[in-house]
C-alpha cells in the first residue's frame, strides 16, 4: 500500500525498530509541515493509508474530498483534528487506539521539569548568566508546598506520585469517576473547585480536550490562585477559555506560568505574548517527544496499518464506515444490501488465483483494478491476498466488526513469489 506519514520534523520514525512492521509497503515520510490544502491534497493525492503524528496537520472535509484513494487514516489518541463525519461519508477508516491502559511517564515527566524550571527560575536564571549577569532572582521550594492535580488520568496520577516523592501535599479535583481513583490512591480531595484554584501552590492541568472539557479553566478560576502560585498545562491549550490566561498572568493571579502547548501548533510568532513574558516558562509541545514513547506510539499506530491490511480493520473510531460503505455502494450500482458479497471482488480472487501470477502482480492488478470499492472490500481483498495466496487455500475474512459477513474465495495457485509475512 501508499502509506504517507507527515510532520516527522526530526525524521525519527526510520530509525525506530517498529518501523520494520511497514516492509513491504511504499511508504512517504515528510518532515516539514504544510497545512494548505492545495498543497496537501498533492501530497496525497496517491495516499491510501495517512499515518498522523498527534494534531499536528488538521484533517478537514474539504481536503478528505480531494483524496480519493484514501482508505485509512492511523493514530494515537484523540482527535480533534479529523473530520470523522467527513471520513465516514467518503468511506474511509480512523484507527486511533486511545491507550487507556497504557502508561505515558515521557508527558509527566516533562511536566515535573516544568515545575521544577518555573519555580527554580531555571530559564530566567540562564539568560541572565548568559548576558553577564549572576544570580538575578530568588526560587521557591517544592517541599511541604500543595501540588494540585486536576484531572487524575495516567498522566495525572504519575505527576502526584512525583509530587509526593519531593514531600509536596496532593490535592486533586476532577470528575467523579476519576477523583475515586484518587482517593483509593490515598490522595486528598478538594472539597469542591473554588477551593482547588485557592489551595494550590502548584496546579498541573492533566485532562483531554473534548467538548465537555473545552474552557472548563476560566479566568475566573485562574484569579482565585495565589499571587505565588504556578499553573502547568502540558495537556492541550484549549482546556483554558480563550484570552484567560493572559489576563490573569496580567492580573497576578498566578504569578508564574509553564506551558507546553498552545492555541496554534506549530506555534512560530516570537511575539506571542506568552513568549515576552518574564514569569512563563515555555516548551515547543514536546511531552510526548522522546524516543521511547515515539516506539510505544507508532507500534501501535503501524500494527493498526498491518491489521488493515490483513482484512481486519482494529481501533476503529468510525465503525459505521463499513456498513455505509456497502449501503453507498449498493445505491450507486443496484446491488441487493443483503448480499454483501459482490460478484466483481469474487470473479477478480479467482482471476488472481487462476494462474501462476505473482503475489506482486496480483496486489498491482488489485490496486489498479479497484481503487474505489468500499473500504470492507478493501480490506478483506488486501487480507485475502496477503494471508490466504497459497496452494489449496480457502479464504474466510470478516467484513464487519461482528464478523457477520464473510468473503469466500476459491482455492487458489502461488505464483512465483510470496507474500509478505505478517
Amino acid at each position: 500500500m501508499n502509506i504517507t506519514i507527515l510532520d516527522d520534523y526530526f525524521d525519527t520514525l526510520r530509525g525506530l525498530p517498529c518501523f520494520h512492521k511497514l516492509d513491504g509497503h511504499a511508504v512517504t515520510v515528510w518532515n516539514d509541515h504544510v497545512q494548505d490544502v492545495d498543497a496537501l491534497a498533492e501530497r496525497l493525492r496517491d495516499t491510501e493509508v495517512l499515518v498522523l503524528i498527534r494534531e499536528r496537520t488538521q484533517i478537514r472535509a474539504p481536503l478528505i474530498a480531494r483524496l480519493p484513494k484514501l482508505r485509512l487514516i492511523s493514530q494515537r489518541s484523540v482527535f480533534p483534528h479529523i473530520d470523522v463525519g467527513a471520513c465516514t461519508e467518503h468511506g474511509v477508516i480512523v484507527s486511533s487506539n486511545q491507550h487507556a491502559g497504557s502508561p505515558s511517564y515521557a508527558a509527566a515527566e516533562l511536566t515535573w521539569g516544568l515545575v521544577i524550571a518555573a519555580m527554580r527560575q531555571i530559564p530566567q536564571q540562564m539568560q541572565a548568566l548568559q548576558a553577564g549577569r549572576w544570580q538575578t532572582g530568588v526560587g521557591r521550594s517544592l517541599r511541604g508546598r500543595t501540588l494540585g492535580i486536576y484531572g487524575y488520568g495516567r498522566i495525572g496520577a504519575e505527576v502526584a506520585r512525583y509530587g509526593a516523592a519531593f514531600g509536596m501535599k496532593v490535592l486533586v479535583w476532577a470528575r467523579e469517576a476519576s477523583l475515586q481513583r484518587a482517593r483509593e490512591d490515598g490522595w486528598d480531595i478538594a472539597s469542591d473547585k473554588p477551593a482547588f484554584f485557592k489551595a494550590c501552590d502548584v496546579l498541573s492541568l492533566h485532562m483531554r480536550l473534548v467538548n465537555d472539557t473545552r474552557g472548563i479553566v476560566t479566568a475566573e478560576d485562574l484569579g482565585r490562585m495565589k499571587p505565588t502560585a504556578l499553573l502547568v498545562n502540558t495537556s492541550r491549550a484549549g482546556l483554558i477559555a480563550p484570552g484567560a490566561l493572559e489576563q490573569a498572568l496580567h492580573a497576578g493571579r498566578p504569578g508564574m506560568v509553564a506551558v507546553d502547548v498552545y492555541d496554534e501548533e506549530p506555534l512560530r510568532d516570537p511575539e506571542h505574548p506568552l513568549l515576552r513574558m518574564p514569569n512563563v516558562v515555555c516548551t515547543p509541545h514536546i511531552g510526548y517527544v522522546t524516543e521511547d514513547e515515539y516506539e510505544i506510539q507508532f507500534s501501535d499506530i503501524f500494527d493498526q496499518i498491518v491489521s488493515y491490511a490483513a482484512g481486519q480493520p482494529i481501533h476503529v473510531v468510525n465503525p459505521e464506515v463499513l456498513k455505509s460503505a456497502v449501503s453507498r455502494d449498493a445505491a450507486s450500482t443496484g446491488t441487493d444490501t443483503h448480499d454483501p458479497v459482490e460478484p466483481l471482488i469474487l470473479d477478480l480472487l479467482e482471476w488472481i488465483g487462476s494462474g501462476s501470477r505473482p503475489y506482486s502482480e496480483a496486489m498491482e492488478v488489485w490496486r489498479t483494478s479497484c481503487p474505489r470499492l468500499p473500504v470492507w472490500e478493501d480490506a478483506c481483498a488486501r487480507g485475502y491476498l496477503t494471508r490466504t495466496h497459497s496452494p489449496g487455500s480457502v479464504a474466510e475474512v470478516a467484513v464487519s466488526p461482528a464478523g457477520t459477513a464473510y468473503l469466500r474465495a476459491s482455492r487458489g495457485t502461488p505464483g512465483t513469489d510470496s507474500p509478505p509475512a505478517n
